[in-house]
């Protein structure tokens, strides 16, 4: 059973997501899903059908707001193929690798960019991609927000296990040639933690454990345990790395990472982190063995990234931001 509308409010919003992280946000918004489930959300439906049941509801409010870009696509679609108004913002929008010499890449992008400019607007993870999908879709850039991700885990004080060990962990759009290349100068451990079809490179470096596929409180650990988080990522339009970055932040961890779409909105060179040039392979392993040779300075930079999360990546903080971008949106 869905929840129900809500009343007293500006905007009446309708939404695919199951944010249940921030009572600022189930108060104000309604999703398709019960979120009475808190910690353990029901599995979602596939686009299509989200899209279904969106489109059905949507006469009663006054936003849908679609996340996913498999979601948002089908569900303009549908407003689009009915003649309705779509009254949609969207947003995990990523936008793929360009195929210009794709003659069916030309034209899902066309569609899609039809589709976004009958849609209020884009938020954005991050402030590159403002640019970018603008581009893209042939949007006006004030037609899109960049409204900066929450922490999906509380600040907390930070631990480190015996013997010290870099983490690298995730799947999209990683640089695992940096692992491999940093970990062969560096005489101290790496746990990656990767898909199970990563880092398949026979004659790995000893040095380096993986594990595959692993349940979310066993990499929550490993986060945990580790001394320093390393996020080597590769070039691209779209951003990636923030959630097991943010993870990392708000255990106080200090995290290295590529200067890329992002990270760069997070990471303070230096202050509360590293960030590093794409392909500065020298700088990957000065930073990390800087880092695993200096406790206070793993310290330091630490206690400052669990400091941000704490002060401005909270799920309520980041439930007012993007309910404030609707907002500017719609008001257009």
């Amino acid at each position: 059973m869905c929840s129900p509308p809500h009343s007293n409010r500006e905007l009446r919003i309708l939404t695919n997501m199951t944010f249940w992280q921030s009572e600022y946000w189930r108060t104000r918004t309604d999703s398709m899903y019960p979120l009475d489930t808190e910690k353990n959300p029901p599995p979602p439906y596939p686009a299509w059908k989200e899209a279904w049941i969106l489109f059905r509801r949507a006469r009663d409010y006054d936003v849908v707001l679609t996340m996913g870009i498999r979601e948002s696509m089908a569900y303009g679609f549908l407003s689009l193929l009915f003649r309705r108004p779509a009254k949609q913002v969207m947003t995990e929008v990523f936008i793929d690798n360009a195929q210009p010499r794709n003659p069916l890449w030309r034209m899902k992008t066309l569609l899609y960019g039809y589709i976004a400019r009958r849609a209020h607007g884009i938020i954005t993870n991050s402030s590159a991609e403002i640019a970018s999908t603008a581009k893209r879709f042939g949007l006006p850039e004030d037609r899109l927000r960049f409204v900066p991700l929450n922490a999906t885990i509380e600040p907390q004080e930070t631990t480190e296990a015996a013997p010290l060990f870099i983490l690298s962990a995730g799947r999209t759009l990683r640089d695992y040639d940096v692992i491999l290349e940093t970990a062969r100068s560096l005489p101290h451990p790496f746990t990656v933690i990767c898909g199970p079809a990563d880092l398949r490179t026979p004659c790995l470096p000893d040095s380096i454990t993986v594990l595959r596929e692993i349940e979310r409180d066993a990499y929550l650990r490993h986060v945990q345990d580790s001394a320093v988080v390393a996020l080597p990522l590769l070039p691209a339009e779209r951003s990636t790395g923030q959630v097991v970055m943010l993870e990392a932040m708000a255990m106080g961890k200090p995290v290295i990472t590529t200067r890329a779409p992002g990270t760069a909105d997070y990471i303070r060179d230096q202050e509360n982190g590293f960030l590093i040039e794409y392909g500065d392979t020298k700088a990957w392993t000065r930073r990390c063995r800087e880092l695993m040779d200096d406790p206070a300075l793993r310290k330091r930079i630490g206690h400052n990234a669990r400091e941000d999360v704490r002060r401005h990546y909270s799920p309520d903080t980041h439930a007012e931001a993007k309910l404030n971008a609707i907002r500017e949106l719609c008001g257009r």
